[in-house]
């Protein structure tokens, strides 16, 4: 599997990650804990060598089921530990503060349930009122303090990334949406992380399970799952994601790849792009990671390239409902 530095650090991840975040309990309806564990074997079984995760998915549900999976797998072949901090879910309500005292408690939390005395990569999660200094500024003391091995950011924008930098407390990564129907951070931050050396991982990189390619016109999603909110995943739009996903199988097709592996090569030769947090949320969901590594070649990226931005075209012109 081909692998690229993280950032600064002296740390080398898969191309391809294991995102926990479908552990259920927040957004994606009910998760089984034996299938999550079976998710992450498999997985790792596939290559893969870091797993994603944070305090408010499940209300720790995630957390305590990863923590399990990887206690049960030999010492050398546990996986790193990317985990969260800064964002909770507060009596249904999601609150997002990082001061210094909650930076420290959110990394002790961390270290006690992942039975470790020191995190690979801890993330604030999302942007939060506390000035970016404060926050920093903690995190480099548990950085000194042999507390947290990498710092990284999720959600931010280039503002936000430059006020980070201007603390001179090392930045090692920065997670952000990011796909091929939803490009956005080619324009800023992807070439921001690639000027700085900061790693960029991609999370949401198959838009929540479309670009798997497995979806009927029929798909609906049940009660708790955030996707049955959402305008990209039903109506008139879903139809349009449908129809170019249709148009992205035949391209896949003619390198014997899958909908998934193309939308994650092409992710791949994007300059600046480091790594892909892909869900699973079983066994053979977690063992398809293993294959989604391969790079596209020139005519598959322009052919794509063109249907993301007929479906652009066309989506602006349906609006949202």
């Amino acid at each position: 599997m081909i692998k690229r530095a993280l950032g600064s650090s002296d740390m080398t991840i898969s191309v391809v990650g294991f995102g926990a975040f479908a552990a259920g309990g927040w957004m994606w309806g009910h998760q089984d804990d034996a299938d999550t564990i079976k998710a992450v074997h498999a997985a790792v079984d596939a290559g893969v060598n870091w797993i994603d995760s944070a305090p408010i998915y499940g209300s720790g549900k995630a957390d305590a089921a990863v923590a399990q999976a990887v206690r049960e797998l030999p010492a050398e072949r546990r996986p790193f530990l990317f985990t969260k901090f800064g964002h909770h879910l507060i009596d249904g309500k999601r609150i997002s503060s990082a001061t210094k005292a909650e930076v420290i408690h959110d990394c002790e939390y961390n270290l006690k349930v992942f039975g470790v005395e020191r995190l690979d990569l801890f993330q604030l999660h999302w942007p939060t009122p506390v000035p970016i200094a404060e926050t920093a500024t903690a995190c480099g003391e548990l950085i000194k303090a042999g507390k947290i091995r990498t710092v990284g950011v999720s959600n931010f924008s280039l503002a936000q990334l430059d006020e980070w930098r201007a603390t001179g407390v090392p930045l090692h990564s920065v997670q952000n949406a990011y796909s091929i129907v939803k490009p956005e951070a080619e324009k800023d931050v992807l070439p921001w992380c690639f000027e700085h050396n900061v790693g960029f991982l991609a999370y949401s990189p198959l838009q929540r399970g479309l670009l798997f390619g497995h979806w009927t016109r029929e798909k609906t999603f049940p009660a708790g799952d955030h996707r049955s909110e959402r305008s990209d995943f039903r109506g008139p739009r879903l139809a349009r994601y449908l129809d170019a996903v249709d148009e992205l199988k035949k391209i896949a097709e003619e390198d014997e790849m899958t909908v998934a592996q193309l939308a994650i090569g092409c992710l791949l030769c994007v300059e600046g792009f480091t790594a892909a947090i892909v869900g699973a949320r079983n066994a053979e969901q977690g063992a398809q990671l293993g294959d989604l590594g391969i790079p596209v070649k020139a005519k598959h990226l322009a052919a794509v390239d063109a249907v993301i931005v007929r479906l652009q075209t066309d989506l602006a012109a349906i609006g949202d409902e």
